[in-house]
């Protein structure tokens, strides 16, 4: 019948090598020739670019490449999207559902801190941050909205205005008659609950090393 693995004490495979020292992560994988990024991101939760300067980022001794979405306009396409309700639940429940076209860099208007607006690439990935310093980004603040209540109230500031709300996901279900029980409890209790955010916490952040094979035209991650 094969190995049972439901109430079982499964050993772990992976656990040896990360526990001798013996584990691979990205930044263990060099490449002959390689180069390295870094990249802007906005200070702001909300603000419109209105200038950028990379000239001197761009002369720096070291630095083969400054980035802004100007510069890869031809070639930039969104994001995939995720986040589909699976068939069975969109079948019973109506869902209202909004999705934001994402790019991989920065247009021209920043929708949340961290929003990558430039990427350097450099010999070496100190180089690479000490170009960033040399970027000029000149911002216009707009309106920001940190409060996900308060941001669903009429007439607050829109982050994409061709929506007309800032609700990304919404739906009401009920069944039976809650109404009609409601009246009939002896005792009704109303609370609204705040819940931490959760995170995956990997040993290695997010990273990616790519070869391009000149031969077969192939590409190569590690990540």
């Amino acid at each position: 019948m094969g190995a049972r693995y439901f109430g079982a004490a499964v050993k772990r495979r992976e656990d040896p090598r990360f526990l001798r020292g013996e584990a691979r992560y990205v930044d263990d994988v060099t490449l002959a020739g390689m180069l390295h990024a870094a990249f802007l991101r906005s200070p702001h939760a909300h603000a419109r670019i209105t200038k950028i300067r990379t000239e001197a980022a761009r002369a720096l001794s070291g630095v083969e490449r400054v980035f802004t979405f100007a510069d890869l306009e031809r070639w930039m396409k969104p994001l995939p999207l995720f986040g589909a309700v699976p068939p069975g639940l969109a079948a019973a429940i109506r869902f209202e559902i909004r999705q934001a076209r994402q790019f991989a860099l920065c247009r021209d208007r920043a929708r949340y801190v961290g929003e990558i607006v430039a990427v350097v690439v450099a010999e070496s990935r100190a180089r690479a941050e000490d170009a960033l310093d040399l970027i000029e980004v000149e911002w216009e603040p707009l309106p920001p909205l940190v409060d996900m209540i308060d941001a669903a109230e009429p007439g607050r500031p829109l982050i994409h205005a061709e929506w007309g709300t800032n609700v990304a996901v919404g739906f009401t279900h009920a069944i039976g008659d809650p109404d009609a029980a409601f009246a009939r409890a002896d005792v009704v209790v109303s609370d609204t609950f705040r819940i931490q955010r959760y995170v995956g916490m990997p040993i290695e952040g997010r990273g990616v090393v790519a070869a391009w094979g000149r031969r077969d035209g192939t590409l190569t991650p590690w990540n």
